[in-house]
């Protein structure tokens, strides 16, 4: 019996079923696409909120987007120089593929706008694309290799990421730099989902927000599990099996599902996000 009427139910609890287990699905979009945007912008000042919990904001460094719903070649991003810690869902700008605020009042960090604009292009899967500068994932990417499945929670992330060293061309104007860079990215990113930029730090994308948050959030888990595994000893890595086309997309649910606990958690004490 429930002796807690008021109490706020697990986002979870609104998930497809199958009995007693939830579907292995994504969820459709919200209709109207108003409604879908609502949703994505809040789960982005969300995942924002957390990002500041966990650390993962260094001075100006770091943007999050989501593919608008209704202009699908735009995209929601926190305007630079405001602390995650602060973020609302009003408070973030849409921006059109060249940088420009469409919606919103805020600065734009024009660094990223080419990475997340090529990837939206090469993958029209992917809602959500994450960057920052976590501490242990980009000491774990001056190693120059992907992580090892040394963990339970590390394998969900094997065979789904990419190592990155960008090619800068010399002599050519920043924009145009900028752009062959990301060009690179996205080529090296290929289908997967995790890309780990040497001496830099990691990009995750998902065909949600949560995903993209959560894949982000257990890889630089990971690469502290991994460096801390290396100072005591030599881990061993068992054998782990390339992902099957339907293991990916069961990862994906996965990741999805695995962010909805820590939405439950920031909605709850931090409900001003919302707005």
């Amino acid at each position: 019996m429930n002796d807690l009427p008021n109490r706020r139910r697990p986002a979870i609890d609104s998930v497809a079923r199958d009995g007693n287990a939830p579907r292995w699905e994504l969820p459709a979009p919200l209709s109207p696409p108003s409604a879908e945007r609502t949703h994505r912008r809040q789960r982005l000042a969300a995942a924002f909120r957390l990002f500041s919990r966990y650390g993962f904001e260094v001075g100006l460094a770091g943007h999050f987007t989501a593919r608008d719903p209704i202009h699908t070649d735009h995209f929601w991003v926190n305007p630079m120089g405001m602390s995650f810690a602060d973020i609302r869902a009003s408070d973030l700008l849409l921006v059109n593929p060249k940088g420009d605020v469409v919606e919103g009042d805020g600065l734009v960090n024009l660094s990223g706008v080419p990475y997340h604009d090529q990837i939206q292009q090469a993958r029209p899967e992917v809602v959500g694309i994450a960057h920052a500068h976590a501490f242990h994932a980009k000491i774990w990417s001056a190693f120059g290799r992907v992580l090892d499945p040394i963990t339970a929670d590390a394998a969900l992330l094997h065979d789904d990421q990419v190592l990155f060293e960008p090619n800068r061309p010399q002599g050519v104007p920043m924009e145009e730099a900028r752009n062959a860079v990301a060009a690179q990215a996205v080529k090296a990113l290929g289908d997967r989902n995790v890309l780990i930029w040497q001496n830099h730090g990691h990009w995750t994308v998902g065909a949600t927000v949560e995903a993209a948050a959560w894949r982000f959030i257990a890889f630089e888990d990971a690469a502290r599990g991994q460096l801390m595994a290396h100072a005591a000893g030599q881990p061993i890595v068992p054998p782990t099996p390339a992902k099957t086309q339907e293991t990916r997309a069961r990862s994906e649910v996965g990741a999805w599902l695995s962010f909805l606990p820590l939405w439950d958690r920031i909605a709850r004490e931090e409900p001003e996000l919302l707005d």
